[in-house]
C-alpha cells in the first residue's frame, strides 16, 4: 500500500553515539548511501548497503529504522512493520522513530493507532521536533476525514515553525492536482490566516476559481498576482492560461 506523504517525516538525522567510536562512521555511511540510494530508485543499492549496516550494527535503532524505510518502500508492510517495532524496543522514546511509525500506520488506514505515535513523539521534550510531530498529526488527520482536527494541528504546527507554510502550499497543489478540493482547500485556508500573500497561494486561489467557473474572481487574483509579484513563474503561467 502507497503511503500518504506526511511533512516532517523521511530524514532520520544520524545523531547519538550508539555503536563504538571507529564502527559508528561505517554504520553511519552505510545508512546515508543506502537511504539516498533508495530515494533515488536504486532498491539494489540501497539494500546491499542497509544489510551492511544491519550486520555491522543490529541494535542500532537507526539502522533498523532505515531498514523499515527500505522494506516499506518495497511494499513489504510485514517486514516493515518488525523493522519498526525493533527501533521502537530500541528507542521507545525517539521522535524520529515514533514520527516515521506514526506515518507508516497512518498510510496504513490505522489512523488511531498512528495518532498516538504522534501524540508520544509530541510528549518528548526535543527542542524544535514538537511542530513535526503536531503536523504529521495534522497530516493524518486530514488523510482520515477529519478536518477539524486537521485544521488545529496544522495551524499550531505553521504557528510553531513557520518554515512549514510553503510546504504546505506544495501539498495544497498537490493535492488539488488530484482531484481532492476540500483538502487542499483547507491547507490554504490555513496558509492565509498564519501568513502574508504570496505567489503561490494567489496561484490556488486561481486555479480554485478557474475550476468552480468563477471568471470574475479568476480576474481579481491574477490583478493582485501582476500588482505585487509581476516576476513570479505564477504570473507567466497566468498570462498564458495555464489554470
Amino acid at each position: 500500500m502507497r503511503s500518504e506523504i506526511l511533512a516532517g517525516v523521511l530524514l532520520i538525522l544520524l545523531v547519538g553515539c550508539q555503536a563504538s567510536p571507529p564502527n559508528i562512521t561505517r554504520v553511519e555511511t552505510r545508512i546515508q548511501l543506502g537511504l539516498a540510494y533508495l530515494s533515488k530508485g536504486n532498491t539494489d543499492a540501497a539494500r546491499r548497503n542497509l544489510r551492511r549496516a544491519l550486520r555491522q550494527a543490529p541494535d542500532d535503532y537507526r539502522v533498523q529504522l532505515a531498514m523499515a524505510r527500505y522494506q516499506q518502500q518495497m511494499g513489504d508492510i510485514s517486514m516493515a512493520q518488525q523493522h519498526y517495532h525493533r527501533a521502537l524496543t530500541l528507542a521507545p522514546q525517539n521522535v524520529y522513530v515514533l514520527n516515521n511509525y506514526g506515518a507508516f500506520l497512518c498510510g496504513l488506514g490505522q489512523y488511531d493507532a498512528a495518532q498516538t505515535q504522534f501524540s508520544l513523539a509530541r510528549a518528548v521534550p526535543v527542542k524544535g521536533l514538537y511542530a513535526d510531530s503536531v503536523e504529521n498529526s495534522g497530516y493524518c488527520f486530514l488523510n482520515a476525514g477529519q478536518q477539524d482536527k486537521a485544521r488545529v494541528a496544522l495551524a499550531d504546527a505553521v504557528q510553531t515553525d513557520p518554515a512549514k507554510g510553503l510546504p504546505m502550499l506544495a501539498e495544497a497543489e498537490r493535492r488539488l492536482g488530484k482531484g481532492r478540493r476540500s483538502e487542499s482547500r483547507l491547507l490554504l485556508d490555513v496558509y492565509q490566516h498564519n501568513f502574508p500573500v504570496s505567489a503561490e497561494s494567489l496561484w490556488l486561489e486561481i486555479r480554485f476559481a478557474a475550476q468552480a467557473k468563477r471568471p470574475d474572481d479568476v480576474k481579481r487574483y491574477g490583478g493582485q498576482l501582476a500588482q505585487i509579484f509581476p516576476q513570479s513563474i505564477q504570473y507567466q503561467h497566468f498570462l498564458a492560461n495555464e489554470y
